[in-house]
């Protein structure tokens, strides 16, 4: 079971009722809104409100919080995929290590996206699944789909306004002088398809990710990173380019890693979801293996 936690966020368009007025907007039952009162879901503004009469005034923004499990039907394991939330109009998965997320060259490859639509199609023939963001192959961790035109096109034209926060953990080389930190770049693609970062802004994709150590040792340091931009292979590049490579990134400067892969893992993705204007979040655990480096 997968905990899902959700944020849903109202624009008052009218002078009402706190209760009633979640009830027109969210078409949610009276008893459901009160067990929102009651459990101190209901902020406005940012704050905490629990009094069902409360006046809201036009233009405040009533935010609604709501936890729950997504089910064992929707947590499915398909081909060492896991679903961790589904509806009409997304999926969101887990992808495992050494799996490529779309097609390469070959087309012969196991795919996520491949998975995923065989999946669909299962229901019906008619069912569609559309990239909206990848995953490099030898990094774990969580993706979103679309499943159909409008969410991804609305998805990927308003991609830095939905996409609130893309959280990795990583395994780094060695340990870091700063607990925390923002990194900028400048990365460029060589004719082996392989990025480096430039000094020069010219012709180059600005790259920004920050930092924060939350485990170390003389050896490694377990680092969770926040990326700002999303760039190919971009926190691969800029650790390598500080001098403290992911552990098991041969192609970017990393030590064979201890645990047998990549130490780098899609651990929290936030969003605006395309068509409900949902705010949604979903986190998984740091992977097991990870800490194999720490317990030695």
């Amino acid at each position: 079971m997968k905990t899902v936690n959700r944020q849903t966020e109202l624009k008052v368009k009218h002078d009402a009722e706190l209760q009633s007025y979640i009830m027109e907007a969210t078409g949610k039952s009276r008893t459901a809104v009160k067990s929102l009162f009651a459990h101190n879901q209901i902020f406005i503004d940012g704050k905490i409100v629990s009094q069902y009469n409360f006046k809201v005034r036009k233009n405040q923004i009533i935010t609604i919080n709501s936890t729950g499990t997504v089910s064992d039907k929707t947590g499915n394991r398909l081909n060492n995929i896991e679903i961790v939330f589904e509806d009409n109009d997304i999926i969101v998965i887990e992808k495992p290590s050494g799996m490529l997320s779309v097609s390469t060259e070959n087309g012969n490859a196991t795919t996520a996206c491949g998975i995923l639509r065989n999946y669909v199609r299962m229901k019906s023939s008619l069912n569609r699944i559309f990239i909206v963001h990848r995953l490099d192959k030898a990094t774990s961790g969580l993706m979103l789909f679309a499943k159909n035109e409008q969410a991804k096109r609305i998805m990927q034209a308003n991609w830095d306004n939905l996409i609130k926060h893309r959280k990795y953990v990583a395994v780094v080389c060695g340990r870091l002088k700063t607990e925390e930190g923002t990194l900028v770049s400048y990365l460029r693609e060589n004719a082996a398809m392989q990025m480096y970062a430039s000094k020069s802004a010219e012709d180059a994709q600005r790259a920004v990710l920050s930092y924060r150590v939350l485990k170390a040792n003389n050896s490694f340091s377990l680092v969770e990173v926040e990326l700002e931009t999303g760039r190919k292979n971009q926190i691969r590049v800029q650790m390598q380019e500080i001098g403290h490579s992911i552990a098991g990134d041969k192609k970017y400067g990393g030590k064979s890693s201890l645990i047998g892969r990549l130490a780098l893992h899609a651990q929290t993705l936030e969003f605006i979801h395309p068509v409900t204007r949902e705010k949604m979040r979903f986190s998984t655990k740091i992977p097991r293996k990870f800490m194999i480096v720490f317990n030695a």
